[in-house]
């Protein structure tokens, strides 16, 4: 079943997310700094729809809020968030989730 254009559209940031982050693994971004890397492909994506798709992505549990365990950012621009081990092969492709494929 072919997707829609809307569809493709979140499935690329969200693989844009993905693959900044496997870039800078075992280590992880800054939210900002992540949104900017999906931004400057893109400049109709806007901070609202980057966090739907981290929340889609913490939810499925292939990213982590790295400062979490230390109590946490309160500004959600500030937090850092980095791939967990299955995100990691989310990422590099290792094993697959339709979600993210087109």
């Amino acid at each position: 079943m072919a997707k829609s254009a809307k569809a493709l559209i979140i499935i690329e940031a969200r693989q844009r997310i993905m693959r900044s982050l496997e870039i800078v693994y075992p280590s992880g971004l800054r939210m900002k700094s992540l949104f900017l890397t999906v931004y400057t492909v893109d400049a109709m994506y806007d901070f609202s729809l980057f966090k739907k798709d981290i929340a889609y992505l913490a939810a499925k549990r292939y990213i982590q809020f790295v400062d979490d365990a230390i109590g946490g950012m309160s500004d959600i621009e500030q937090k850092v968030v980095k791939l967990t081990a299955e995100g990691l092969e989310i990422a590099q492709d290792t094993i697959d989730d339709p979600a993210l494929e087109i």
